[in-house]
Protein backbone atom coordinates (compact mmCIF):
# COMPACT_ATOMS: atom_id res chain seq x y z
CA UNK A 1 0.00 0.00 0.00
CA UNK A 2 1.36 3.41 -0.98
CA UNK A 3 1.24 6.59 1.10
CA UNK A 4 -1.57 7.98 -1.06
CA UNK A 5 -3.61 4.79 -0.95
CA UNK A 6 -3.28 4.65 2.82
CA UNK A 7 -4.31 8.28 3.20
CA UNK A 8 -7.34 7.83 0.97
CA UNK A 9 -8.63 4.61 2.55
CA UNK A 10 -8.03 5.78 6.13
CA UNK A 11 -9.64 9.16 5.44
CA UNK A 12 -12.77 7.36 4.21
CA UNK A 13 -12.79 5.25 7.39
CA UNK A 14 -12.46 8.29 9.66
CA UNK A 15 -15.12 10.15 7.70
CA UNK A 16 -17.54 7.25 8.19
CA UNK A 17 -16.93 7.49 11.94
CA UNK A 18 -17.61 11.24 12.05
CA UNK A 19 -14.07 12.31 12.89
CA UNK A 20 -13.57 16.07 12.30
CA UNK A 21 -11.00 16.99 9.62
CA UNK A 22 -10.38 13.35 8.71
CA UNK A 23 -7.79 13.97 5.97
CA UNK A 24 -5.72 16.31 8.13
CA UNK A 25 -5.98 13.89 11.04
CA UNK A 26 -4.69 11.02 8.93
CA UNK A 27 -1.88 13.08 7.45
CA UNK A 28 -0.70 14.10 10.93
CA UNK A 29 -0.81 10.52 12.23
CA UNK A 30 1.02 9.13 9.21
CA UNK A 31 3.61 11.91 9.25
CA UNK A 32 4.25 11.18 12.92
CA UNK A 33 4.54 7.42 12.31
CA UNK A 34 6.98 7.97 9.43
CA UNK A 35 8.85 10.79 11.18
CA UNK A 36 8.15 13.03 8.21
CA UNK A 37 6.58 16.44 7.73
CA UNK A 38 3.20 16.71 6.03
CA UNK A 39 4.94 18.30 3.05
CA UNK A 40 7.20 15.28 2.70
CA UNK A 41 4.14 13.04 2.53
CA UNK A 42 3.01 14.90 -0.58
CA UNK A 43 6.40 14.30 -2.13
CA UNK A 44 6.25 10.59 -1.31
CA UNK A 45 2.71 9.66 -2.38
CA UNK A 46 3.97 6.74 -4.48
CA UNK A 47 6.24 5.30 -1.78
CA UNK A 48 5.12 2.04 -0.17
CA UNK A 49 4.30 2.07 3.54
CA UNK A 50 6.19 -0.60 5.44
CA UNK A 51 4.22 -3.21 7.40
CA UNK A 52 5.60 -2.10 10.82
CA UNK A 53 4.23 1.40 10.14
CA UNK A 54 0.86 -0.03 9.19
CA UNK A 55 0.80 -2.12 12.36
CA UNK A 56 1.50 1.00 14.39
CA UNK A 57 -1.19 3.04 12.63
CA UNK A 58 -4.08 0.55 12.66
CA UNK A 59 -4.84 0.81 16.40
CA UNK A 60 -4.36 4.59 16.33
CA UNK A 61 -6.90 4.97 13.53
CA UNK A 62 -9.39 2.83 15.45
CA UNK A 63 -8.86 4.83 18.64
CA UNK A 64 -9.31 8.11 16.78
CA UNK A 65 -12.47 6.79 15.14
CA UNK A 66 -13.81 6.09 18.65
CA UNK A 67 -13.29 9.72 19.61
CA UNK A 68 -9.92 9.66 21.38
CA UNK A 69 -8.28 13.07 20.83
CA UNK A 70 -5.52 13.26 18.24
CA UNK A 71 -3.25 15.05 20.71
CA UNK A 72 -3.29 12.03 23.04
CA UNK A 73 -2.58 9.66 20.17
CA UNK A 74 0.40 11.75 19.07
CA UNK A 75 1.45 12.36 22.67
CA UNK A 76 2.10 16.03 22.07
CA UNK A 77 0.71 19.41 21.07
CA UNK A 78 1.89 23.00 20.69
CA UNK A 79 1.08 25.89 23.03
CA UNK A 80 2.24 29.47 22.40
CA UNK A 81 4.81 28.12 19.97
CA UNK A 82 6.24 25.55 22.40
CA UNK A 83 5.92 21.78 22.07
CA UNK A 84 4.31 19.97 25.00
CA UNK A 85 4.13 16.30 25.86
CA UNK A 86 0.59 15.14 26.61
CA UNK A 87 -1.07 12.14 28.19
CA UNK A 88 -4.73 11.47 29.06
CA UNK A 89 -3.84 12.62 32.60
CA UNK A 90 -3.93 16.27 31.53
CA UNK A 91 -6.26 18.65 29.73
CA UNK A 92 -5.39 19.48 26.14
CA UNK A 93 -4.43 23.20 25.97
CA UNK A 94 -6.85 25.36 23.96
CA UNK A 95 -6.29 28.54 21.94
CA UNK A 96 -8.33 30.41 24.59
CA UNK A 97 -5.64 29.64 27.12
CA UNK A 98 -3.09 31.43 24.94
CA UNK A 99 -5.22 34.55 25.40
CA UNK A 100 -5.00 33.99 29.16
CA UNK A 101 -1.21 33.62 28.91
CA UNK A 102 -0.84 36.80 26.85
CA UNK A 103 -2.97 38.86 29.24
CA UNK A 104 -1.04 37.61 32.26
CA UNK A 105 2.32 38.21 30.56
CA UNK A 106 1.39 41.83 29.79
CA UNK A 107 1.10 42.59 33.52
CA UNK A 108 4.08 40.63 34.85
CA UNK A 109 7.22 42.28 36.19
CA UNK A 110 10.06 39.83 35.38
CA UNK A 111 12.00 41.08 38.41
CA UNK A 112 9.01 41.10 40.76
CA UNK A 113 7.43 38.61 43.14
CA UNK A 114 6.76 35.02 42.02
CA UNK A 115 3.93 34.11 39.67
CA UNK A 116 1.65 31.21 40.61
CA UNK A 117 0.10 28.91 37.99
CA UNK A 118 -2.83 27.13 39.67
CA UNK A 119 -4.05 23.89 38.09
CA UNK A 120 -1.01 23.76 35.84
CA UNK A 121 -1.96 20.46 34.15
CA UNK A 122 0.57 19.91 31.35
CA UNK A 123 2.52 22.97 32.47
CA UNK A 124 1.58 24.90 29.32
CA UNK A 125 1.20 28.34 30.90
CA UNK A 126 4.27 27.97 33.11
CA UNK A 127 6.37 26.83 30.15
CA UNK A 128 5.29 29.79 28.02
CA UNK A 129 5.96 32.24 30.87
CA UNK A 130 9.37 30.70 31.61
CA UNK A 131 10.37 30.99 27.95
CA UNK A 132 9.23 34.63 27.83
CA UNK A 133 10.72 35.61 31.21
CA UNK A 134 13.77 33.38 31.92
CA UNK A 135 14.52 35.13 35.22
CA UNK A 136 10.96 35.05 36.54
CA UNK A 137 10.30 32.91 39.60
CA UNK A 138 7.35 30.62 38.94
CA UNK A 139 5.41 28.20 41.12
CA UNK A 140 3.11 25.67 39.41
CA UNK A 141 0.59 23.63 41.42
CA UNK A 142 -1.90 20.88 40.66
CA UNK A 143 -4.00 18.53 42.78
CA UNK A 144 -3.21 15.60 40.49
CA UNK A 145 0.12 13.78 40.96
CA UNK A 146 -0.27 12.30 37.46
CA UNK A 147 -0.68 15.75 35.94
CA UNK A 148 2.35 17.02 37.85
CA UNK A 149 4.41 14.17 36.39
CA UNK A 150 3.54 15.38 32.88
CA UNK A 151 4.24 19.01 33.81
CA UNK A 152 7.59 18.02 35.29
CA UNK A 153 8.67 16.51 31.97
CA UNK A 154 7.53 19.57 30.04
CA UNK A 155 9.14 22.05 32.41
CA UNK A 156 12.47 20.31 32.90
CA UNK A 157 15.22 22.87 32.34
CA UNK A 158 12.73 25.57 31.31
CA UNK A 159 13.46 28.16 34.00
CA UNK A 160 13.02 29.00 37.65
CA UNK A 161 9.94 26.85 38.22
CA UNK A 162 8.91 25.04 41.39
CA UNK A 163 6.26 22.32 41.13
CA UNK A 164 4.02 21.48 44.08
CA UNK A 165 1.09 19.16 44.66
CA UNK A 166 -1.64 21.35 46.11
CA UNK A 167 -5.40 21.72 46.20
CA UNK A 168 -5.46 25.33 44.98
CA UNK A 169 -3.55 27.36 47.63
CA UNK A 170 -3.77 24.81 50.44
CA UNK A 171 -0.11 23.79 50.46
CA UNK A 172 1.93 25.29 53.29
CA UNK A 173 4.97 25.19 51.01
CA UNK A 174 3.61 28.01 48.86
CA UNK A 175 5.12 31.48 49.18
CA UNK A 176 2.91 33.92 51.04
CA UNK A 177 2.75 36.57 48.31
CA UNK A 178 2.65 36.64 44.51
CA UNK A 179 2.54 39.37 41.91
CA UNK A 180 0.18 37.30 39.74
CA UNK A 181 -1.97 34.21 40.08
CA UNK A 182 -3.04 32.72 36.76
CA UNK A 183 -5.47 29.82 36.59
CA UNK A 184 -7.31 27.72 34.04
CA UNK A 185 -9.41 25.69 36.47
CA UNK A 186 -12.17 23.16 35.76
CA UNK A 187 -15.28 25.21 34.89
CA UNK A 188 -17.75 22.86 33.20
CA UNK A 189 -20.95 22.43 35.27
CA UNK A 190 -21.27 18.82 36.41
CA UNK A 191 -24.59 18.35 34.63
CA UNK A 192 -23.06 19.30 31.28
CA UNK A 193 -20.14 16.85 31.32
CA UNK A 194 -22.02 14.06 29.54
CA UNK A 195 -23.24 16.47 26.84
CA UNK A 196 -19.73 17.47 25.77
CA UNK A 197 -18.17 16.36 22.50
CA UNK A 198 -16.91 12.78 22.70
CA UNK A 199 -13.32 14.01 22.27
CA UNK A 200 -13.64 16.25 25.33
CA UNK A 201 -15.15 13.40 27.36
CA UNK A 202 -11.85 11.54 26.91
CA UNK A 203 -10.08 14.25 28.90
CA UNK A 204 -9.66 13.86 32.69
CA UNK A 205 -12.89 14.64 34.52
CA UNK A 206 -10.86 16.20 37.32
CA UNK A 207 -9.74 18.86 34.84
CA UNK A 208 -13.27 19.51 33.53
CA UNK A 209 -15.79 19.29 36.37
CA UNK A 210 -16.34 22.62 38.09
CA UNK A 211 -19.27 21.59 40.27
CA UNK A 212 -22.97 22.46 40.02
CA UNK A 213 -22.49 25.90 38.44
CA UNK A 214 -18.94 25.35 37.17
CA UNK A 215 -17.50 27.85 39.64
CA UNK A 216 -16.70 25.70 42.68
CA UNK A 217 -12.92 25.92 42.32
CA UNK A 218 -12.98 29.48 40.96
CA UNK A 219 -14.99 30.59 43.99
CA UNK A 220 -12.51 28.96 46.37
CA UNK A 221 -9.48 30.35 44.54
CA UNK A 222 -10.82 33.92 44.60
CA UNK A 223 -11.38 33.67 48.35
CA UNK A 224 -8.03 32.03 49.05
CA UNK A 225 -6.03 34.40 46.84
CA UNK A 226 -7.41 37.68 48.26
CA UNK A 227 -4.54 39.56 49.87
CA UNK A 228 -1.91 37.17 48.53
CA UNK A 229 -1.55 38.52 44.99
CA UNK A 230 -1.76 41.82 43.15
CA UNK A 231 -3.21 40.40 39.94
CA UNK A 232 -5.57 37.50 39.28
CA UNK A 233 -6.10 36.13 35.74
CA UNK A 234 -8.73 33.46 35.10
CA UNK A 235 -10.07 31.46 32.17
CA UNK A 236 -13.80 30.85 32.58
CA UNK A 237 -16.71 29.09 30.90
CA UNK A 238 -19.68 30.44 28.97
CA UNK A 239 -21.70 32.91 31.01
CA UNK A 240 -19.34 32.80 34.00
CA UNK A 241 -17.18 35.97 33.78
CA UNK A 242 -19.87 38.30 35.14
CA UNK A 243 -20.51 36.00 38.10
CA UNK A 244 -16.75 35.74 38.69
CA UNK A 245 -16.48 39.53 38.52
CA UNK A 246 -18.99 39.81 41.37
CA UNK A 247 -17.07 37.21 43.38
CA UNK A 248 -13.83 39.10 42.80
CA UNK A 249 -15.32 42.43 43.87
CA UNK A 250 -16.65 40.90 47.09
CA UNK A 251 -13.14 39.59 47.84
CA UNK A 252 -11.49 42.98 47.33
CA UNK A 253 -10.51 42.78 43.66
CA UNK A 254 -11.26 45.46 41.08
CA UNK A 255 -11.92 44.34 37.52
CA UNK A 256 -9.30 45.29 34.95
CA UNK A 257 -10.99 43.68 31.96
CA UNK A 258 -12.97 40.77 30.59
CA UNK A 259 -11.84 39.50 27.19
CA UNK A 260 -13.61 37.37 24.57
CA UNK A 261 -12.33 34.13 23.10
CA UNK A 262 -11.98 33.41 19.39
CA UNK A 263 -15.76 32.93 19.10
CA UNK A 264 -16.42 36.31 20.76
CA UNK A 265 -17.67 34.78 24.02
CA UNK A 266 -16.52 36.32 27.30
CA UNK A 267 -13.76 34.01 28.49
CA UNK A 268 -10.83 35.70 30.29
CA UNK A 269 -11.07 37.81 33.45
CA UNK A 270 -8.21 39.93 34.82
CA UNK A 271 -8.53 41.69 38.18
CA UNK A 272 -6.32 43.64 40.60
CA UNK A 273 -6.50 43.36 44.38
CA UNK A 274 -7.18 46.55 46.34
CA UNK A 275 -8.26 45.10 49.69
Amino acid sequence: MTVLELLNSSTQYLTKHNVPSPRLTMELMLADALQRSRLQLYLEFDHPVAEPVLEKLRPLVKRRSAGEPLEYLLGATTFAGHRLQLTPDVLIPRPETEILFNEAAALIDPAGLPVLDVGTGSGAISLALAKKFPELELVAVDASPAALAVARRNLEGAGKIRLLESDLLESRELPERFQMIVANLPYIPTGQIETLMREVRHEPRLALDGGADGLDLVRRLITQSAGRTRFLALELGDGQPQAAKTLCERAGYALIRILPDLTDRERILVAEYHG
